[in-house]
């Protein structure tokens, strides 16, 4: 169970995932900082698999892991998805991710939709992939934000949050093709106050610890802080009796950064926010796909 969607600007692109797990599930430690064949990445890592759901390299690709609950997993001993995550973002483009899955044993895994975000993405330039396997084929498509995951009632669930997402992004009179990533905004001493709910103001604070300025990323945050329309299994801040929303990332790629904020916890109440930046400035060695 997750959500994640993301905007497009001239100079990169962001990231915004919920993720979603059983209560029972232990918390997943804060990202950390790996090194494989060279090349640099962060990532949080779950104390369950050892593996991780989102991850971002030096080289400014970034991959977010959904799982397909709907299709029945393989009669085998499984290997654990968040592997994928792990073994993958050291990759450099989509075609090199392609090629290493297509050497895994592909039937050991449950089903999994990886959204690919390419290292030279931009509004003008390539697009979000996503690279499904359903138990029999593996397939490439270009995604359309948002994605969502849920372990019941998925048409409901995607429906309602695609048509919250859309009305969220007409309020706010989103265009996503804007100037900046939140990398260039204008920083008040004082900032204005914001009209919006306590849980909203929460996780803005949290997640930016400044004045936003950037209305497409406002308008993003206050969707993955949402609980229209109540907190329940449709609500994006995720709430059953069984599960609820573990944890809220923010990645942010640029011409002059690499950065991901991290949100330990239920986003509408945790407090334990943490950014971390892989470089202030961006490698200058980017491959297309």
């Amino acid at each position: 169970m997750c959500t994640v969607s993301w905007l497009l600007a001239n100079d990169g692109y962001q990231v915004f995932f919920n993720r979603d797990e059983q209560k029972g599930r232990a918390l997943a430690y804060s990202p950390k900082y790996f090194n494989d064949l060279g090349v640099k990445y962060l990532m949080p890592v779950d104390p369950v698999g050892g593996g991780s759901w989102i991850a971002m390299n030096q080289a400014g690709l970034s991959i977010c892991l959904l799982n397909y609950y709907q299709q029945k997993p393989p009669e085998k001993i499984l290997i654990s998805r968040g592997l994928l995550v792990k073994s993958l973002i050291s990759n450099t483009s989509l075609t090199k991710i392609r090629a290493a899955l297509k050497k895994l044993p592909l039937q050991r895994y449950a089903a999994f939709t990886l959204l690919v975000f390419p290292s030279h993405l931009t509004a003008q330039i390539g697009d979000v992939y996503a690279v499904r396997w359903d138990g029999f084929e593996l397939t490439t498509v270009t995604a359309v934000s948002p994605m969502i995951s849920s372990s019941i009632a998925l048409a409901e669930v995607t429906n309602y949050r695609e048509d919250h997402h859309n009305s969220i992004l007409l309020q706010h009179q989103v265009l996503f093709s804007g100037d900046g990533c939140n990398d260039e905004l204008e920083i008040s001493p004082t900032p204005a106050p914001v009209d919006i709910d306590s849980v909203e103001e929460n996780i803005i604070e949290l997640t930016n610890q400044r004045c936003i300025d950037d209305k497409n990323s406002l308008a993003l945050t206050r969707f993955h802080a949402s609980h229209e329309p109540a907190p329940s299994y449709l609500s994006v801040c995720m709430h059953r009796d069984d599960a609820h929303t573990v944890s809220f990332t923010h990645l942010i790629a640029t011409r002059k950064q690499l950065k991901m904020n991290y949100v330990c916890g239920c986003p509408c109440s945790s407090k334990q926010h943490q950014s971390y930046a892989l470089y202030p400035q961006r490698e200058t060695c980017v491959e297309v796909v």
